[in-house]
């Protein structure tokens, strides 16, 4: 064995090998199916000869996801990011220049609802893996979410003139905490169910690449809803965004709902599930997930230029062409970030080839910091024209697509890094954390956009003035938001990404002692392969 894995942890050499051995006895990878097939039996191990590619593993090859699991993740997730996509894209600015509740209540409400929210995830986690049903411990869940999300969705865009002036900022708070809720209770156990569904790897993290290629055109799709239901209802009109959340609403929790129907959780523990206070010391020893999510956590605005994109298109862009409406400019810009980081997202099985994901990751941080870097100069020096900035974002979303899919396959990689370890996989925890880092990006942009807004003295919409004229403080803010920011939270994320420690002879040697742990045990993995037509 290496050193440094001799080193990472005395608990691993002294208590592990017993204990870890009544665990593992109990872990089962279930693979009959009923879609049938050839069955395998076995657990075969493959010498991984070149260390350099850190994403291949000693684990053998054996299929585990049939057509039906695939599709049904994919497809449910492109449902539940369209939901997510109409939310996190719209309801700040909804809220402050549609129902016009204020800036001051918008901020506290960003903050508090999603940091309450957040930390709902660790909890939902928890529960979902002391749960045992027939059905699993995650799917029971996906079963009950998507409908109430539904309406919750139309709910949270309801035109402001239908409530009561005295009630709105209180209904606008409660349907927003009550939607967040109902959200965790799907999107834990969801990104729970790709560990639970394969104990293969290298089959999970191709899984995850493909089907997040659909969660993403889900999540990109709003940017068109809300200029084609501007052009039937009008630019910031309230009944522009209800029409939005009703169809967003309806397609995306239909499309979720087939996870419960299409998925099987094939790795399945006996063992009594932890104590409250176990999971959580076990989740704060898992070092890989801790530096994943505070890395981005850490830098949580480098997307925020997107989330204040109608903010700069309806007060700061420049070069215009007459007749293209705000939402339709920030359609653009949004276009642009989306369909780079979409080609980034489909060349990640590429460059996982080439690099180790430390590596690779750290790559896409420079990328980002220049791009972000440029932009700030060019804003600056020639203005704030629209042009620049739809380049900018389309040159930044190829590293941020690249990011993303990284995150998910790092965070799926530490639930095995928790089994080599402790000898229990905890999906349930771990893909909780996953949620929960996205659910700290999403507040602190939210939150400091408002803020930033306060600060630089932004002129807030009225009923008389719609689309109020920004001073030129207002405007350096806004610039600020879209440029110098984001390449500060690049920077930053390039620094903490450096200390995940699963990279290069580490994870290699990881990955032979966790097979051969499987192995000493006597597990059985009971598998089909597809009879493919």
């Amino acid at each position: 064995m290496d050193k440094s894995l001799k080193n990472e942890d005395s608990f691993k050499e002294n208590e592990k090998t017993n204990e870890n051995s009544l665990e593992l006895e109990n872990i089962e990878f279930d693979h009959s199916d009923e879609l049938g097939g050839k069955k395998k039996r076995g657990f075969s191990k493959s010498k991984n000869k070149d260390e350099e590619y850190a994403n291949k593993t000693v684990l053998d090859d054996t299929k585990y996801l049939t057509k039906a699991n695939v599709f049904s993740f994919s497809a449910g997730g492109f449902g539940q990011n369209l939901i997510i996509g109409v939310v996190n894209s719209y309801i700040l600015f909804f809220l402050t220049d549609i129902a016009q509740i204020g800036l001051a209540v918008t901020s506290t409400l960003m903050l508090a609802a999603r940091l309450f929210d957040a930390f709902n995830d660790p909890i939902m986690g928890t529960i979902a893996d002391k749960t045992n049903t027939k059905y699993g411990k995650l799917r029971p869940y996906l079963a009950i979410a998507p409908m109430p999300l539904l309406f919750l969705t139309i709910a949270l865009y309801l035109p402001p003139h239908w409530i009561a002036d005295s009630g709105r900022v209180a209904y606008y708070c409660i349907i927003y905490v009550l939607w967040g809720i109902i959200y965790t209770i799907g999107d834990i156990p969801f990104w729970g169910m790709p560990s639970a569904m394969t104990p293969n790897p290298k089959e999970r993290s191709n899984f995850i690449t493909f089907s997040r290629i659909f969660h993403s055109i889900g999540g990109a799709l709003p940017i068109m809803l809300l200029p084609l239901f501007s052009v039937f209802f009008g630019e910031k009109q309230p009944m522009t965004y209800f029409a939005m959340a009703i169809f967003a609403g309806i397609v995306g929790a239909s499309l979720f709902q087939l996870v419960f129907f299409g998925s099987k959780e094939r790795v399945k523990s006996n063992i009594p599930a932890p104590s409250v206070p176990q999971i959580f010391k076990e989740l704060f020893t898992n070092k890989p997930l801790l530096i994943t999510v505070a890395a981005n956590a850490a830098a949580f605005a480098r997307a925020i230029p997107i989330s204040a994109g109608l903010y700069l298109s309806n007060y700061l862009l420049i070069g215009v062409p007459s007749g293209l409406g705000q939402s339709m400019v920030n359609t653009l810009m949004v276009a642009g970030f989306g369909v780079s980081g979409f080609l980034g997202m489909l060349t990640t099985p590429y460059f996982t080839k080439k690099f180790e994901f430390r590596k690779l990751y750290m790559l896409s941080c420079i990328v980002g910091a220049v791009s972000m870097g440029l932009l700030t100069l060019f804003a600056f020096t020639i203005g704030p024209y629209m042009i620049l900035f739809i380049l900018g974002f389309f040159v930044m979303g190829l590293p941020y697509g690249l990011v993303c899919n990284l995150n998910y396959s790092m965070i799926a990689e530490s639930m095995d890094y928790a089994e080599w370890k402790l000898g229990r996989r905890t999906e349930g925890i771990s893909a909780s954390m996953q949620t929960f880092m996205n659910k700290i990006m999403t507040t602190l942009q939210n939150f400091m956009i408002p803020l930033m807004l306060v600060i630089f003295k932004y002129t807030e919409p009225t009923e008389a003035n719609a689309s109020p004229v920004q001073s030129d403080l207002t405007k350096i803010g806004l610039t600020l938001i879209a440029t110098v920011i984001p390449c500060i939270a690049w920077v930053i994320n390039f620094f903490v990404i450096m200390l995940y420690p699963l990279h290069g002879k580490f994870r290699t040697n990881m990955y032979e002692e966790l097979a051969a742990q499987r192995e000493a045990v006597g597990l059985t993995i009971a598998s089909e392969v597809e009879v493919q037509s």
